[in-house]
């Protein structure tokens, strides 16, 4: 249960912010990672644009060597992120060619269970029976295993609404209420004889702020439509899956390197979004979880991120819960974003002050008023935005472990 009058867990100052990577975490390490990662992510990360990651805020793993067969010495350096892997598969390759950093072909190799390790070389594992979207403990929603199946169908006709449903054991029914979402095929791609859904072949010719030369200017989001994705080893098919604990429908495409979602009452920004598919291949590969993500345990006392006070609530059945509140005069805006995204607005508080700097402010008030939620644990970018007054952003990340009560967290500013 939520215990609103715990001491203040965050104070928000009127100075510049960076958010803060996660235990475990770290930036990319390789410059030339860093700028693929910036051109995309940097926007994002420092809250200048509303959209969905291509990579995530940081990366999981640090920078490490793994086998392929071309390559000096047998090897090839990667990086992985919550969305994707990066690789320099030629490094004696122009750093300024599009294609020296690539993405790896995740997709391609979980659905198929041909691990990569040389251009021609492969390990041979059964397909990855780890949901492609969703709730990870979803028992219906379809795995890149599904896929598999889906592979050499036909594609479906130019223009064609999307009414195909697909379930977890591969089976494709058509219904034709789906026909009210809209959504046609269009973009036929010849190299792998499948036809892009028309949400997602927007989002990649899509124009949108990015990062160039410590600039955001507008600009083609992918410098080449297929950069991210790969081509596409799938048509697109709607399912019905759980996503923070709630039905959703959601249209899912797979491709060789990324797997995309369409969920049309999302957002805008978020509409559109890239799975998990790092995390989902760095699993699979190397049978373990991934670096610095917490254990989900029971009766959880240690002190986690930068929430000092957690009591232990055992009947929160494997969610965490977190409450909210604005002792600061100005309305704000708290944006939750992990594995679910949540948004609360905030009224402001008309008889609150905003604090000196030597005040020693170290509490909350006693009627303040609460907003809880409900989550699913994992690591989160929660970030606050005032809606008026000269107060700029401040986010960080957060671990939120199973059954664990966070308590009431306060926003208030000082000057």
């Amino acid at each position: 249960m939520l215990k609103p009058w715990l001491p203040v867990m965050v104070a928000l100052l009127m100075v510049p912010f960076a958010p803060a990577l996660p235990a475990g975490a770290m930036p990319p390490g390789d410059d030339a990672f860093w700028h693929v990662w910036a051109r995309t992510d940097k926007p994002v990360a420092d809250l200048q644009v509303s959209r969905t990651w291509m990579w995530g805020l940081s990366a999981f793993s640090a920078t490490m060597e793994e086998p392929y067969v071309e390559r000096p010495n047998g090897i090839r350096v990667v990086q992985y992120f919550d969305k994707s892997r990066m690789e320099i598969t030629d490094p004696v390759g122009d750093p300024r060619s599009l294609w020296y950093v690539t993405n790896g072909l995740l997709v391609a190799e979980m659905v198929t269970g041909k691990l990569q390790l040389g251009n021609n070389a492969f390990e041979q594992r059964a397909p990855a029976e780890v949901n492609v979207a969703g709730d990870a403990d979803d028992p219906n929603a379809p795995t890149y295993a599904t896929f598999a199946s889906l592979v050499h169908l036909p594609p479906l006709p130019d223009g064609a609404l999307v009414v195909q449903h697909l379930q977890r054991d591969g089976t494709i029914t058509e219904h034709p209420e789906l026909a009210a979402f809209g959504v046609i095929a269009t973009y036929y791609v010849p190299e792998t004889r499948h036809r892009v859904a028309a949400p997602f072949w927007d989002f990649m010719n899509s124009g949108e702020l990015v990062y160039e030369d410590g600039l955001y200017p507008l600009a083609p989001l992918f410098q080449d439509p297929f950069f991210a994705t790969g081509f596409p080893i799938s048509e697109a098919y709607w399912t019905k899956i759980n996503v923070g604990g709630m039905q959703r429908h959601v249209l899912i495409q797979c491709f060789e390197r990324r797997c995309l979602t369409y969920t049309p009452d999302n957002p805008e920004g978020w509409k559109v979004e890239a799975g998990n598919v790092g995390q989902h291949d760095f699993r699979w590969r190397y049978d373990t979880d991934i670096p610095g993500e917490p254990p989900l345990t029971q009766n959880v006392h240690d002190q986690l991120g930068p929430t000092p006070y957690m009591l232990v609530a055992s009947e929160l059945s494997g969610q965490a819960a977190i409450a909210f509140g604005n002792q600061s005069p100005y309305a704000l805006e708290v944006t939750i974003q992990g594995p679910v995204r949540r948004v609360l607005t905030l009224g402001g508080c008309p008889d609150c002050m905003v604090y000196p700097f030597d005040s020693g402010r170290v509490a909350c008030r006693e009627d303040l008023e609460w907003r809880g939620l409900i989550l699913p644990p994992g690591n989160y970018l929660i970030w606050a935005r005032w809606l008026e007054g000269d107060v700029p952003p401040l986010g960080g990340y957060w671990t939120l472990v199973a059954n664990a009560d966070y308590g009431g967290n306060c926003f208030y500013v000082v000057q």
